[in-house]
């Protein structure tokens, strides 16, 4: 059974994740996600930045004593944010191209996605 906390803390582990190896390894990210037209390393460097501060927001949520439904939503509407992004970057084949950077891609929406929607279940509950 997953519990929104559960939801929440798994979240939290997969925006660390990311967002280190984006913060750390920018150019390497850049190039395992496509070979000739790679994003720029300061996009990767942010959007590191970013995850991990979504990551501490997260964590910060996952302990309240009550959760809010809007800040769910919140954070249900990021995940859905970066599954439609993520959509349109390998339609649009603007910075994945390589067969690793569209499996990845696809299977970290994939999961993404899952959150997103595991929290939405969860807002009826609050």
């Amino acid at each position: 059974m997953f519990t929104l906390k559960k939801t929440l803390l798994a979240n939290v582990t997969s925006c660390c994740i990311f967002g280190l190896i984006f913060l750390l390894l920018p150019l390497q990210t850049s190039l395992f996600l496509s070979a000739s037209d790679q994003a720029p390393e300061l996009v990767i460097f942010i959007l590191g930045c970013v995850l991990l501060f979504n990551a501490v927001h997260l964590i910060w949520a996952s302990f309240q004593a009550m959760h809010n439904k809007y800040l769910i939503l919140y954070f249900s509407l990021g995940d859905l944010i970066w599954v439609i992004i993520s959509l349109i970057l390998l339609v649009s084949e603007l910075w994945i191209t390589t067969t690793a950077g569209i499996i990845s891609t696809t299977l970290v929406s994939i999961i993404v996605g899952t959150f997103g929607l595991l929290q939405f279940i969860k807002i009826k509950d609050l």
